[in-house]
């Protein structure tokens, strides 16, 4: 039919990497449509070329019957297609009217800016989403959920048909999320086609009406949301069916030494007497809903924000931590929650980011190339990380890699305690079994782990045991093994009871 958005026989390689092949599948005008795979199955690219960012080798884009050629982001936007990512574009200094008509600002004769009508436009789009903010207010001053829909609004303003949202409630709540599928379901009841990208199966099957798979650059099917299920969708996502999910060895580890003690820590305002020991084999969980204090507890043990009160100790030394290079050196490593900017340095090489903490740790003062290269290729293989060369830098990997590579550059370090917050944060089914089988297996070899974590299946399926935090207090705690949903939710929810 005419009236679809369609990619024919689309090709794109980058060297010898072939990152799309081939790849002929429709979106119906006027549906939510979902586009999933794993990390490296081609969907980023394939958004690229939509978005005029890149150009396909072979093959073509049609709207409506028409070929669709974008040359630049400037251009997809005059053709109708609005993008939001899930890094939001934002100006942080500039108001919301401000970063809505950015780079396409409407003028009085003369060229000066109309500010009375890009404020009443601006307040009319926010009107039509839902989002209680003036045009007027600062974008650093909005929280994840509305900056998003700000981005929406920015694509309306543009009268835009195609609206692709990439991995949109990555760093929501559930209300927000909620409030997001909202405007979503009411802009395809006016007829907009969204292009809806997420990792997130649930939500896939709570918002979208068809959903397509890829896998390897390749397309790998489309399927009815009615008439599919999880299970199909994610074979065709990993090409098998998924390994079951890893049981917690629950009391296994109950005889084993303490590898980290944590003993009445707390830090003003976030949270406040956590006291907390985790054994030498063991997974131990620390759940909460947002707000709760869990990662600022982790960010605390390893002293990148320094609690006011309480002790650390690993192995059973006292450890005063005020620093990575002191955290590391005892023994200690964080994979931070948001790899893009605390987890992975951008303009250094995959190798260098590996290779720096571990230099840091023994006080290297020279750098010793053969030695770098053997740890660094002993990582990349352990970890399983797809990459063409460990000389390229990290924005060249998806997300799944990426992440691999900031587990990577604090398993170089030997720890004897590692601290995860937020570990499979954005990455694909097949990526999360991957890193969830390094857990298990690093826990095995005798690493203590402490993992804070919203997902909450991911929860039960790796911990030993379960740490429910509520407004900065420890609630309580589950054996991993017999846990289930209620019971961690109702800790996480209500105060605890004796």
């Amino acid at each position: 039919m005419a009236s679809e958005l369609a990619f024919r026989d689309v090709s794109r390689s980058f060297g010898a990497v072939k990152a799309l092949d081939g790849v002929t599948f429709s979106v119906a005008e006027g549906e939510i449509h979902a586009l999933i795979g794993e990390n490296g199955a081609g969907k980023s690219t394939l958004l690229k070329i939509l978005a005029g960012i890149v150009q396909p080798e072979r093959g073509q884009l049609f709207w409506r019957g028409e070929p669709l050629v974008c040359s630049s982001p400037r251009q997809a936007l005059e053709r109708g297609i609005g993008m939001v990512y899930q890094e939001m574009l934002a100006f942080p200094n500039l108001t919301v009217a401000g970063n809505i008509f950015a780079g396409r600002e409407i003028t009085k004769t003369g060229g000066r800016l109309d500010e009375r009508a890009m404020h009443a436009r601006t307040k009319a789009l926010l009107d039509e989403l839902h989002i209680p903010v003036s045009p007027d207010t600062p974008m650093e001053q909005l929280p994840a959920a509305l900056s998003q829909l700000v981005q929406v609004a920015r694509a309306l303003a543009f009268d835009c048909k195609v609206l692709v949202l990439d991995e949109p409630t990555t760093s929501l709540t559930d209300v927000e999320v909620d409030h997001l599928f909202r405007e979503v379901r009411a802009l395809k009841a006016r007829g907009m086609t969204v292009l809806f990208v997420s990792h997130r199966i649930p939500e896939v099957f709570r918002l979208c009406d068809r959903i397509t798979v890829m896998r390897d650059g390749k397309y790998a099917g489309t399927f009815d949301r009615e008439t599919t299920t999880p299970d199909t969708v994610v074979r065709a996502m990993v090409g098998r069916t998924p390994p079951p999910r890893l049981t917690p060895a629950g009391s296994a580890h109950v005889q084993a030494p303490v590898r980290l003690e944590v003993r009445g820590l707390g830090k003003r305002g976030r949270f406040s007497d956590v006291s907390l020991a985790v054994r030498k084999g063991e997974v131990v969980a620390l759940f909460g809903l947002v707000g709760s204090g869990r990662s600022d507890v982790l960010e605390a043990i390893f002293g990148t924000r320094p609690a006011d009160t309480g002790t650390v100790e690993v192995d059973g030394a006292a450890v005063r931590l005020n620093s990575a290079r002191a955290a590391a050196q005892a023994g200690l490593s964080l994979v931070p929650e948001d790899r893009q900017r605390q987890g992975l340095c951008f303009a250094l090489s995959q190798r260098d980011n590996i290779a720096i903490p571990r230099a840091e740790k023994i006080g290297a003062a020279r750098v010793n190339r053969l030695e770098e290269t053997s740890v660094c290729d002993a990582q990349r293989q352990g970890l399983n990380i797809k990459t063409p060369s460990l000389d390229s830098t990290p924005d060249t990997l998806s997300g799944g890699n990426q992440q691999k590579v900031v587990a990577a550059k604090w398993l170089a370090t030997s720890p004897k305690v590692l601290l995860l917050d937020e570990p499979t944060k954005g990455v694909d089914v097949g990526a999360k079994f991957e890193i969830h089988g390094i857990i298990r297996r690093e826990v095995d070899a005798g690493m203590a782990c402490l993992m804070v974590s919203s997902d909450l299946p991911e929860v039960l399926a790796l911990a030993d045991r379960i740490l429910v935090m509520r407004e900065g207090r420890l609630q309580g705690e589950l054996a991993g093994a017999t846990a289930t949903d209620d019971a961690v939710m109702r800790l996480a929810t209500h105060e605890a009871t004796a």
